[in-house]
């Protein structure tokens, strides 16, 4: 009986609060229970789907439809809600915009970090660097994430919003005299700077088209210091991001809009030795990482009174490329993975059921191939060359492998707030876990948290 009086009391109480309901849903756990996939960095996008406020993290245009806004993006458990896991940095991050004029707003994110420099093969990249000079062993101090923050402006000129955004975030970690060796030291630094613009523009008669690019450049530096009279060795790895996104969503009746759209990145980095200590002669190794990943895809919207089905099929191609030479006659190493997607499909399906209760169900499934080539320059070597396909659906989210990935989802709205989720699917076999399951599956999974004070 208890029970049963808590679910009607909290469903009165949405219920009441709906009446006077300005909250704005969405975000990325809306993204995950409909469908999304890989995007970018961190992200689980539904490509097809327009006007959600995750595309904020791409577009910084974004924010001039959501002034006097604040999101967050909570972990604490997997896309299907199993687990209390996937709670940890590059999982959570939060925003906040503020309408300063009916043109102009301003606004902030937090700990979103697109960028590859947190990325463990950026770090494996400079390491495999130092082990081939043979100068000296790689730093043993673990590297703490870089802690990102980014300022975004957007302006609303009638048919057209344009955003700027100006990102930047560091990390350190030093020691001193850690073998009690007189003047030994060891320092690890690392920071990202990023600038971001985007443009949305009103076609009218409901088309609409969006366009942004974004251009980050990432550093580290691993520095040792043996003793005083020694001198130091440094390394350094320097990289380049640019990523460029467009979609169209053209109208093609009253319920149907077409939706095709392309997005590039590309990361070049390249490691070298800055700095040598006394009595060691400059290595003459090179080494060149490059990443490459194209997405285009077509799709359509179909929108009617509190339904949306959102859904495509997309091209992807991911290609790492990783080349280790000298000067001749000294042979060059090259190691190439290319993983291609095709078709890759997201489907998304959401309906309000009342006015503060949403549900949603999404279906994300890539047919991949993975071609893996080792080479060499040596007199008489072969290429190595190793093709893999199977379908595949690993969100980074709290994904996982497997022949294809369905997400269930809500949505609630309670005044001026939103609250997103994806929903394990035991929720519907055993009941509310918040309530009193005695089984240790979460009924919640991703959420995103959002407030619409405007």
């Amino acid at each position: 009986m208890l029970k049963r009086l808590t679910v009607l009391a909290i469903a009165i109480a949405f219920a009441a609060g709906s009446a006077f309901a300005d909250a704005k849903n969405g975000g990325i756990a809306r993204e995950v229970a409909m469908g999304g996939g890989p995007a970018d960095g961190n992200l689980v996008l539904n490509p097809f789907i327009f006007g959600d406020p995750s595309y904020m993290l791409i577009n910084p245009a974004y924010q001039a439809q959501y002034k006097d806004y604040a999101w967050s993006n909570i972990g604490g458990g997997t896309t299907a809600g199993l687990t209390t896991g996937d709670n940890g940095y590059g999982k959570q991050n939060a925003g906040v915009s503020f309408g300063l004029s009916k043109e102009f707003s301003l606004g902030a994110v937090l700990s979103y970090d697109p960028s590859s420099i947190n990325n463990p093969a950026y770090r494996n990249a400079l390491n495999t660097f130092i082990n081939g000079t043979g100068h000296r062993a790689p730093n043993p101090n673990g590297l703490a994430p870089v802690d990102v923050f980014e300022v975004v402006g957007a302006f609303g000129l009638g048919n057209l919003d344009l955003g700027f955004a100006v990102l930047y975030g560091w990390s350190n970690n030093d020691a001193k005299g850690t073998t009690g060796v007189a003047g030994q030291e060891a320092q690890i630094s690392a920071h990202v700077f990023g600038v971001r613009g985007g443009l949305n523009m009103d076609l009218g008669g409901g088309s609409r088209f969006e366009a942004s690019a974004a251009l980050r450049l990432d550093k580290m530096t691993d520095l040792a210091t043996t003793s005083a009279t020694s001198g130091s060795s440094e390394f350094g790895l320097a990289a380049t991001e640019l990523q460029v996104v467009a979609r169209l969503r053209l109208k093609v009746s009253n319920r149907v809009a077409f939706v095709p759209y392309g997005s590039f990145l590309s990361i070049s980095g390249d490691p070298k030795e800055d700095q040598v200590p006394t009595g060691v002669t400059a290595t003459t190794l090179s080494m060149t990482n490059t990443v490459t990943v194209l997405a285009v895809g077509a799709g359509a919207e179909y929108k009617v009174s509190n339904f949306l089905l959102a859904g495509g099929v997309s091209f992807n191609s991911n290609t790492t490329k990783s080349e280790q030479s000298a000067p001749s006659p000294a042979p060059t190493f090259t190691h190439t993975v290319t993983v291609t997607g095709f078709p890759v499909m997201n489907l998304g399906m959401e309906w309000w059921f009342v006015d503060w209760l949403a549900g949603r169900v999404g279906y994300y499934r890539s047919f991949q191939s993975t071609d893996t080539k080792d080479e060499s320059s040596a007199p008489g070597s072969v290429a190595d060359e190793t093709i893999v396909f199977g379908g595949i659906s690993n969100a980074p989210i709290g994904g996982y492998a497997g022949d294809g990935i369905v997400t269930l989802g809500v949505g609630l709205r309670f005044g001026n707030f939103g609250l997103d989720a994806t929903v394990s699917e035991e929720a519907l076999r055993r009941g509310l876990g918040l309530i009193g399951a005695s089984d240790n599956i979460n009924t919640f999974g991703y959420m995103t948290a959002s407030f619409n004070f405007e």
